[in-house]
């Protein structure tokens, strides 16, 4: 129960009790003051009764006469004459029905009328006494009359205190409010500063204390941003061209060379340029460097017809062009006009084109490929050039046997789709430090029939060359949602949602729909996560996707991470739990730009997860580095506490 309330129960029932208080004392006194009345009423009429019933000069008859005209005039309940051996001379009563007063009230409220006695003389002679008796019907009336009125205005006092007491206390409390906030968004790992500092002594020092200490938080975090923003650009960014370096390469491969890759291969183009001590000779070393500028600006410029290209140095007279998707015909007639172009920078540095020249090597290459595989072709096509008559050499992928064709693969996964034949398995991810699991990563198999299944290695590829992968993924999602007995439960499991299913058209919307249909009742809580590439974009859908995973308690990650940004402050603005790593990132990485990364994360509690661990040596390596949630297959070779 929050303050507010239990300062505002305390004074209400403490406001209510004083008003209670005063209408029971204001209703007896008025009780009191009723029943005093009825006596003070038959007193004076007893006593202006006697002296008219002393004229009577004890004339029976003319008494009777005045006692029903005094009787039937007034409210009373008795009159009695009685002589002076208290024979009763003549006597007047009544019995009222008392209408209009609920029962609850007679029951609760007992009038006794008192009887007030006078002597009735004629002369020196006494007559007798008279008795007279009010009646309580009007007493009744008048008291539940008084009793309504002061219930009406207690009610109207209450509900009016009450108003004025929740408005002071929102008015004194507001402050408290906002700390509350501001507490809450620091658990959230939001830094927030409040303006507003409040006059209450012991609310201000709060709130100057939290400032303070979400200001040292907020500058941590930029420390750590601004440190790893130039540590990228002295790792990544080759300083003399400005074109992307080795490293940067390197650490982006494994987003093409993966089996759901969005290209199915492309041509990796190396090229050497022959002679640049001879030019550093004749024209200066100021004067080659600018050579060397001019022939980045026509690699830049030849390769940005492609989408998502690489062009990289990868040492002082090597570069590499990596182009997704592109045909061997295009690369040949691309590496022709590079080479005609940088023959013609050398013409115009009058330089000799035998000994200043480049060579091209282009090798085709295929998403199956290893970075190894990849660059050791790579290497022995640019070798091969360097003796070609055109100095251009293209090195076809090795022909790699299918066991079934495009179309087969497009039927079946086309009738997957339709009979739903996807299933989840799982695979651990481990928190080495704790020896405990810290969640499961869901991956999809294709089961054909009973004896036929395919893993998601197998499967993936032909269906993005098909065309099928966003239906695949859309088939999984409802799944996962509306048939998920088949996870254990009281787990946390995450999912891998690409980049191209996510900024689909109609992915939003139908992923929305499903958390309203089928989220209260997911077994098993669930991480998404989505690529680095998207988040980092700050694309449209990335904060709508944020707040509809918030809605539902699903928590973010974050994949193929290489700090690849000119600025992490989208880490702090989508606060994923974790984002994962290659583990060549990370060993990769120098101590400096890894503490930077360290500090941004710790700052906004952001774990950093490895995949691709796959011995006990590279394992190793990364808990030197404090880098201990691993993923891959060395997590069969941990011992697992439960």
């Amino acid at each position: 129960m929050t303050l507010f309330k239990q300062i505002a129960i305390m004074l209400s029932i403490f406001l209510l009790i004083i008003l209670a208080t005063v209408l029971t004392l204001n209703f007896q006194s008025a009780n009191k003051s009723v029943q005093d009345r009825l006596y003070e009423d038959a007193k004076n009429s007893a006593t202006s009764l006697s002296l008219s019933l002393g004229n009577a000069n004890g004339d029976i008859s003319m008494m009777s006469t005045m006692i029903n005209a005094n009787f039937d005039s007034g409210y009373y309940r008795e009159i009695t004459l009685v002589d002076v051996e208290n024979i009763t001379l003549y006597e007047r009563k009544t019995e009222s029905e008392i209408i209009d007063i609920p029962s609850w009230f007679l029951n609760m409220i007992e009038i006794e009328a008192p009887i007030a006695r006078a002597n009735v003389s004629a002369g020196w002679s006494q007559v007798g006494i008279l008795s007279v008796q009010s009646d309580t019907t009007y007493a009744y009336k008048q008291l539940y009359s008084i009793l309504k009125s002061l219930l009406i205005s207690f009610a109207l006092i209450s509900v009016i205190g009450l108003i004025i007491l929740n408005l002071l206390l929102h008015a004194v409390l507001k402050p408290l409010k906002e700390v509350q906030k501001q507490a809450a968004a620091v658990i959230r790992n939001e830094f927030i500063i409040q303006d507003n500092i409040p006059y209450t002594t012991e609310f201000r020092d709060v709130v100057l204390g939290m400032n303070n200490m979400v200001s040292k938080v907020k500058a941590m975090f930029d420390k750590g941003n601004k440190e790893l923003k130039a540590h990228k650009e002295l790792e990544y960014i080759d300083k003399n061209t400005g074109l992307r370096n080795r490293k940067y390469l390197i650490d982006r491969l494994p987003e093409y060379l993966k089996v759901d890759a969005p290209s199915k291969g492309g041509i990796n183009i190396l090229i050497a340029i022959s002679g640049m001590m001879q030019a550093n000779e004749k024209l200066g070393h100021q004067n080659a460097d600018k050579l060397l500028l001019d022939i980045a600006d026509i690699f830049r410029d030849n390769s940005k017809v492609f989408t998502n290209c690489i062009v990289a140095r990868m040492n002082g007279t090597e570069f590499s062009m990596l182009l997704p998707d592109c045909s061997k015909e295009n690369a040949l007639e691309l590496a022709k006009k590079i080479y005609d172009s940088v023959e013609q920078k050398i013409i115009q540095n009058e330089l000799n084109t035998n000994e200043i020249f480049i060579s091209l090597g282009l090798y085709e290459y295929s998403h199956r490929d290893t970075i190894s595989q990849l660059f050791s072709r790579s290497d022995n096509s640019l070798a091969q050039a360097k003796f070609h008559p055109s100095n251009i050499h293209l090195e076809k992928a090795e022909d790699s046997v299918e066991v079934m064709g495009k179309e087969a693969w497009k039927l079946i996964i086309n009738n997957a789709i339709e009979k739903n034949r996807f299933s989840f398995v799982s695979w651990p991810v481990v928190d080495t430090k704790s020896k405990k699991l810290a969640n499961h990563v869901l991956s999809i198999n294709l089961t054909l029939d009973k004896n036929t299944s395919y893993s998601y290695a197998q499967f993936m590829a032909p269906a993005i060359q098909s065309g099928l992968s966003n239906d695949i993924y859309k088939n999984v999602v409802n799944m996962l949602f509306k048939i998920p007995d088949m996870l254990l439960s009281a787990s946390t499991y995450s999912l891998r949602l690409p980049y191209e299913y996510l900024e689909h058209e109609g992915t939003f919307e139908d992923i929305s729909e499903l958390l309203r249909a089928n989220a209260a009742t997911l077994p098993f809580k669930l991480i998404i996560e989505m690529p680095d590439r998207l988040v980092r974009q700050d694309s449209k859908h990335i904060m709508e996707y944020k707040e509809l995973f918030k809605m539902y308690n699903i928590d973010v990650g974050v994949f193929e991470f290489i700090g690849e940004s000119e600025d992490y402050q989208y880490l702090q603005d989508l606060r994923p739990v974790y984002i994962k790593g290659e583990s060549s990132y990370f060993l990769t990485q120098t101590d400096q730009s890894l503490s930077a990364l360290r500090l941004i994360t710790d700052t906004v509690g952001i774990s950093l997860i490895s995949v691709g661990v796959m011995d006990m040596q590279t394992l190793q390596k990364l808990e030197e580095r404090g880098i201990h949630i691993v993923q891959g297959l060395v997590t069969e070779m941990i011992e697992i506490q439960s």
